[in-house]
């Protein structure tokens, strides 16, 4: 045993926990959270010239930008948020802000501003509502980490427990990175996570399995853990810099939630990168160079059988009948999407939402009474929460503060003075407008994603991955129409995070096809889809335990995390499942479909 590498190792390893244990409770306090989870107001701006006709500048927006700030901070607000988004909006987040009549008369008032503003939108959360939902989402976060680091122990044995320790400190890291940016903590940035961690264990497993690979075919583990770890790296790097690709052109767009979106992925690709392929490859060197692991099972190899000898199915041979599904389930979607209207949510009606939270339960029946009585009929009411004591209402008409504060003061004398609530309040074409610019933004992306694996690797891989990612975005919005759920500003973030899981994984799959490819000297198209099935079967078991990972986390987000990301969960999971569908079904067989013209003979 070498005493120096064993040192180094146990040296690292107390030097990044120690580091973790110091500044964790620092990072976590001083973390930015957003509205949806703190509690405040938001409001967008629309901007037009003072003087008819006149276009804007930037330095005109930026500078009505800076005023709003400025006004912000007269109202106490801590870290306001303005941003600006696209050539002509401004959005305003003011976290713990309880007055709204304050934030009208001060925010709203045109004197001095170079630009004249128009309220398109304005949103309250309420704090006591928020924090819970935080709580309950750091929660769900803390179960599906601790899930996850045990089926990895579980199924990688040694190299498990590795695993467990970068991705720890990925998530760290990423903390980290979140403060020393100003990062704020949004729902957008939340459901990355899910995202995130799945691409940072995922890092690990492509390199555990790769190394496996190589100890099967009987080499020792120092030539096994040098061997797969120079091949999982170009896989790993390829499928991040391709996500990182499609994240920087959602960045750039400037779209709210958008960006906020991206920015996190940003970070948690680089993040990703330094803790669970360059930190994992210094600690597993450490131990195998130094002689401290000497036998495979540290690996969790527990069969010697290369895989080579095993039958495999031919997704080759049925990929018609594949596309076939795919075709019908996109059918069955397409149809329902142009005969029935889908389930928005408010983000995308006119109206004005209100989720109220009692101390008790309560009826259907009693709280719509209770609105009637008021003045104020809703258009629809649905009750939920654990007790039953949460109200979600909605109205066809944008309700004033005098109409909000009406009912709120019959539920309180009905009930408790404690009773919070949150107020949304939407303009059709702000949510019409974000939905037209997501779809906008989410083609550029792919059209980025497209040209980029076109110049790595070929047309023919750009057009079967487009199509694969384009199949499991499509089989969610689809799914959602079908079931009736209801689709709102959150959908975009899901559509978002599974666009990039069915990305990531199609590149993984396309990556090893391309390198067998380097090695195929037949001259017939069944030897060429023999390299085809051999790439698919050679990555299965890390599709598979890559996509149990993310189910995972989703699954605990939807039974233990915030009710706003349920749906979520939902739409990850459909993503996950068509996304893996997708790259392994639909995307490596179109690419044979199209790459077999060049073969001699056909099958």
């Amino acid at each position: 045993m070498n005493r120096r590498s064993l040192g180094l190792f146990i040296l690292i390893i107390l030097g990044i926990s120690g580091a973790m244990a110091y500044t964790t409770p620092y990072l976590v306090s001083h973390t930015t959270i957003g509205l949806e989870f703190k509690g405040g107001y938001e409001i967008l701006y629309t901007a037009e010239s003072s003087q008819s006709g006149k276009p804007i500048d930037r330095d005109t927006l930026l500078k009505t930008a800076n005023m709003l700030a400025s006004r912000a901070n007269s109202l106490g607000v801590s870290e306001p948020q303005v941003s600006i988004e696209g050539d002509h909006e401004i959005r305003v987040d003011l976290a713990g802000v309880s007055s709204n009549e304050q934030v009208r008369a001060i925010m709203d008032a045109q004197n001095g501003l170079p630009l004249k503003l128009t309220e398109k939108y304005s949103e309250t959360v309420g704090g006591v509502l928020g924090k819970s939902d935080l709580n309950s989402t750091f929660w769900a976060g803390i179960i599906a980490l601790g899930i996850i680091l045990g089926f990895m122990i579980m199924f990688y044995r040694g190299v498990g427990l590795v695993a467990s320790f970068t991705v720890i400190t990925y998530l760290w890291l990423l903390l980290l990175m979140f403060n020393v940016f100003h990062g704020v903590l949004s729902l957008a940035a939340v459901v990355t996570f899910v995202l995130g961690m799945g691409i940072a264990v995922d890092a690990n497993i492509i390199a555990y399995e790769r190394i496996r690979e190589e100890l099967r075919k009987g080499k020792s583990v120092t030539e096994a853990l040098k061997e797969g770890e120079h091949n999982a790296f170009h896989i790993i790097m390829h499928a991040n810099i391709t996500t990182a690709i499609a994240a920087i052109v959602l960045f750039f767009a400037g779209i709210g939630p958008i960006k906020g979106f991206a920015f996190t992925l940003i970070l948690s690709i680089i993040v990703s990168i330094v803790s669970n392929v360059f930190l994992s490859r210094i600690l597993l060197n450490l131990l195998v160079k130094g002689e401290i692991v000497k036998k495979q099972s540290f690996f969790g190899i527990r069969i010697k059988q290369s895989t080579e000898s095993l039958k495999h199915f031919s997704f080759v041979k049925h990929r018609y009948k594949f596309i076939a599904i795919s075709v019908a389930i996109a059918g069955v979607g397409a149809f329902v999407l142009f005969t029935t209207e889908l389930n928005y949510d408010i983000d995308f009606k006119a109206g004005t939402a209100l989720d109220i939270t009692l101390d008790k339960s309560i009826t259907q029946d009693t709280a719509t009474n209770i609105m009637v009585d008021a003045g104020i009929p809703p258009a629809t009411v649905a009750i939920g929460g654990q007790n039953n004591n949460q109200i979600a209402a909605r109205f066809d008409n944008v309700l004033q503060s005098n109409d909000v504060n009406a009912i709120m003061n019959d539920f309180k004398a009905n009930y408790t003075k404690n009773v919070v609530y949150e107020e949304n309040t939407y303009d059709p074409a702000v949510a019409q407008d974000l939905a037209i610019k997501a779809v906008y933004v989410i083609l550029a992306a792919i059209a980025a994603i497209v040209t980029f694996v076109t110049i790595r690797f070929s047309w023919k891989f750009a057009m079967a991955s487009a199509v694969s990612v384009l199949n499991s975005a499509f089989f969610v919005l689809a799914m959602f129409a079908i079931l009736k759920l209801e689709i709102d500003v959150t959908f975009i973030a899901a559509i978002l995070t599974v666009i990039g899981f069915a990305t990531y994984n199609t590149i993984v799959i396309f990556d090893r096809i391309r390198e067998n490819m380097k090695n195929f000297t037949g001259n017939s198209q069944d030897e060429f889809g023999v390299v085809i099935n051999k790439s698919i079967w050679q990555m299965m078991t890390r599709s598979i335990n890559t996509v149990i990972t993310v189910v995972i986390a989703a699954v605990c987000v939807y039974l233990f995390g915030a009710e706003p990301l349920h749906n979520f969960a939902l739409a990850i999971l459909f993503g996950l499942i068509c996304g893996t569908y997708s790259s392994i079904c639909i995307g490596a067989p179109i690419y044979f479909t199209l790459k077999k013209r060049s073969i001699k003979i056909s099958i």
